[in-house]
């Protein structure tokens, strides 16, 4: 018997079988989708305990702009001293923005990030200085844009 015939076949015997008793049918299908989705919740939740995924080492000055930033945009858990994790972070920040200047001088958003991330931390003096630096560096690369954005950076940020 050919394959396709077989499986018309076990069709024509569920719709003689949902027609006899529909309830039955619904009921069965509830449950194996149950299962199904418990099984699938289940597998999601211990993959996601299995990733080891470790972020992949900077090696241009760009990718250690793009890491201070997204170390500066951690969320910190749900606990009490959530300004100290954030801080914590806007110090690792630090590194990595201190690392990518370390490797090109002339990368502005490098210095806009530290400048930030040491204001993160409290450090106002410090961080404008590297502000001023970004601003400078953004003027002389012609992105006036970017020069604005760090005059209002400068203006908003309390002494």
């Amino acid at each position: 018997m050919p394959r396709w015939n077989k499986e018309r076949n076990q069709m024509t015997i569920l719709s003689i079988l949902m027609s006899n008793n529909p309830f039955s049918y619904i009921l069965g299908f509830g449950l194996f989708g149950m299962i199904l989705g418990v099984d699938l919740w289940f597998k999601s939740v211990t993959e996601s305990f299995q990733k080891t995924d470790k972020p992949k080492q900077p090696k241009t000055a760009q990718e250690y702009v793009e890491r201070g930033y997204e170390l500066m945009n951690e969320i910190p858990p749900l606990q009490q001293n959530k300004n100290v994790q954030h801080q914590a972070n806007c110090k690792n920040a630090q590194k990595s923005f201190q690392k990518a200047i370390s490797l090109d001088s002339k990368i502005a958003l490098g210095y806009q990030g530290r400048g930030m991330s040491l204001i993160c931390q409290k450090n106002i003096i410090d961080g404008k200085k590297s502000l001023h630096h970004a601003k400078s560096l953004y003027l002389q690369q012609g992105k006036k844009q970017e020069a604005k954005n760090i005059d209002l950076i400068l203006k908003y940020t309390k002494n």
